[in-house]
């Protein structure tokens, strides 16, 4: 319980402040002046600077959609590798409580969902897809962000993050799980593609009937810098799931686009529904 405790305060205080803080500038994107790029000076009709323009705008929105094509793709190679292990286990258990404990013994667990985010005045939808054994997992996550522009021009930006991560539980008890996580994340923004090394924790609990207790944090230390926790309540019905929560998001391109540093700061709360296999 004092575990319990420390993350559950530890994420809520997150929460407090991200929601209390105001971003400078937009993650991945180059700082405008009166919500235009700024041009060097260049001779009468001299174009080549606007048809650079035009080039980076369109590789850079090509680079974020191969890479958001990439992650999704991983999730779904993800959930075919563990669809067959997956179903045998829950043929042969045949039992009404699915995960109402966060272990099933030695066998596999396939959970997948989809829930909705309101963060920084816009709007997110986050998946997830993960195939877990004993002890040994894989978790992959994919968030697609909608937010208002940050400098007063029309439209929206639009922001995603994922990741693939390898899970070891270092507790797995049948009412509660701790999962020691790492491997790669990537994010993408208006004028931006990174990745880099990612590594969490996260941690399940049943508090009793369908209820359990959900946390989970994730950190990227570099080429940029997030931070990502969340805590929240699921209910299990069956095979359903229904879930929700409070979720804090912070961004740091650290100078990637022009040199400036470009942070964003995100809180909001969520809710879903997923299914456990």
């Amino acid at each position: 319980m004092f575990l319990l405790r420390n993350l559950l305060c530890a994420v809520t205080t997150m929460g407090l402040l991200l929601s209390a803080s105001e971003a400078e500038a937009r993650f991945g994107k180059r700082s405008s002046s009166n919500g235009e790029k700024t041009h060097e000076a260049s001779a009468v009709g001299d174009d080549d600077d606007d048809d650079d323009d035009h080039h980076d705008s369109g590789s850079s929105g090509s680079d974020a959609a191969s890479t958001v094509n990439s992650i999704a793709n991983l999730l779904f190679f993800i959930a075919d590798v563990a669809s067959t292990p997956s179903r045998d286990a829950a043929v042969s258990s045949a039992t009404a409580e699915v995960q109402a404990a966060p272990s099933q013994g030695t066998g596999g667990t396939l959970r997948l969902g989809v829930d909705g985010s309101a963060m920084g005045g816009g709007a997110g939808a986050n998946l997830f897809l993960a195939i877990e054994g004993q002890r040994m997992g894989l978790d992959g996550r994919l968030t697609l962000l909608s937010l208002p522009t940050d400098d007063g021009t029309q439209g929206s930006d639009e922001l995603s993050v994922g990741s693939v991560h390898l899970t070891y539980a270092l507790v797995a008890h049948d009412r509660l799980r701790l999962r020691l996580e790492g491997g790669v994340s990537i994010a993408t923004a208006p004028d931006l593609t990174t990745g880099g090394p990612s590594f969490g924790l996260s941690f399940d609990a049943c508090l009793g009937g369908p209820f359990d207790l959900e946390l989970r944090a994730q950190a990227t230390p570099l080429p940029y810098q997030q931070f990502d926790a969340q805590a929240g309540l699921a209910i299990h019905l069956n095979a359903l799931v229904l879930r929700g929560g409070w979720r804090g998001l912070f961004l740091d391109d650290s100078g990637l686009v022009d040199g400036v540093s470009h942070q964003d700061a995100l809180s909001g709360p969520y809710v879903g529904l997923g299914l456990t296999f």
